[in-house]
Parts: structure tokens; sequence; C-alpha cells
């Protein structure tokens, strides 16, 4: 079920509560680093719903339940179905197949910037999804540049980021 650093459980317990996962800061890390997307900061500071109002519902369908408004479906629309695919990982990145004796919707989907909505059941499809995908390349080389150079990659020009994907995958990603 583990699939390269996505999967790690140091990774899925950084961005977990305590005691249970977090789909939401799961997603908004997949979301803003690894495919490059950027987030509204949230409206109004919202306090997670607690696990003791609905004791029997999974993390999933609490956060299905709150972030369920309008209002908040413009980013969470994004942000839940790209973590969701995480959910077989608990808060400290345990394998899990159940939750409150239900089993695990470990499914998602992420709408692309070209209008394709794709589909992934579990971490190793979304983590095939972002390893294929052009945005996630163009996010990690806008990271790296950022990163190495201290600078945005768009002061190099327009085309920057296409001409530095085009070289990484040319050079077998070297």
């Amino acid at each position: 079920e583990r699939s390269g650093v996505l999967t790690h459980p140091y990774l899925l317990s950084s961005f977990a509560y305590f005691k249970t996962s977090s789909p939401i800061h799961r997603g908004v890390l997949i979301a803003r680093n690894l495919l490059g997307r950027t987030l509204m900061p949230p409206p109004q500071a919202v306090t997670p719903l607690a696990i003791e109002l609905h004791p029997n519902l999974t993390t999933r369908q609490r956060v299905t339940l709150q972030t369920k408004p309008v209002n908040c479906m413009g980013c969470h629309g994004m942000i839940n179905p790209l973590g969701f695919p995480l959910e077989k990982f608990d808060a400290i990145g345990r394998l899990r197949t159940k939750e409150n004796e239900q089993p695990v919707d470990a499914t998602g989907s992420y709408h692309t910037r070209a209008g394709e909505t794709i589909k992934f059941s579990g971490a190793k499809e979304l983590a095939r999804f972002i390893a294929g995908s052009e945005e996630a390349h163009s996010a990690f080389v806008e990271k790296l540049f950022q990163h190495m150079t201290k600078q945005a990659i768009r002061a190099y020009g327009p085309n920057a980021t296409r001409t530095f994907v085009e070289a990484l995958a040319a050079n077998d990603c070297s």
C-alpha cells in the first residue's frame, strides 16, 4: 500500500492531528506543494468538528460534513479529494482498512488545469498520477529553482518553467 515519500509515516503524521488523520492538511500539501496550485486562505478560522460530536462518523465523513457549505467548496472541492486517498493511513501513518468499524473509503479525484478529471483509489494511484503529472513536474522545477537561486523562476521569462521541465525530462530527471 505504500508508495514513496507520499506514504512515509513521518510525512503522514506531520500532516495529521494527534488522534486522527487529516485529509485537509494532506490535501493542501498535495495541492500546493506537489501540484503547484494556489489556494486562498480560509475566509475565517474554523475549528475541526470534534470526534466526540460525531463518534460514529469516519474522518472522511466528518470532513465532508464540515466542508459541505458552498463557501467552503471553492477550495475544499480540490483539497478533500486529494487528501481522501491517504485515508488508509491513520494519524501516525499506520495502514488501516477500517475506521469506527467502517471500511475506509480511499477514493479521490483531481480536476486538472487542462480540464480533465482524474479519479484514483488509494495512495498508489494518487502517487502514480502525481509522478506522471505535467503540473507536478512544473511545480517540482519551480520549487527546486526557487530553492537553489532564491528567486522565482518567472523572473527568468515566461517560458523558463517549460524549458527546465523539458531539460529535466531529456536528462532522465537528472
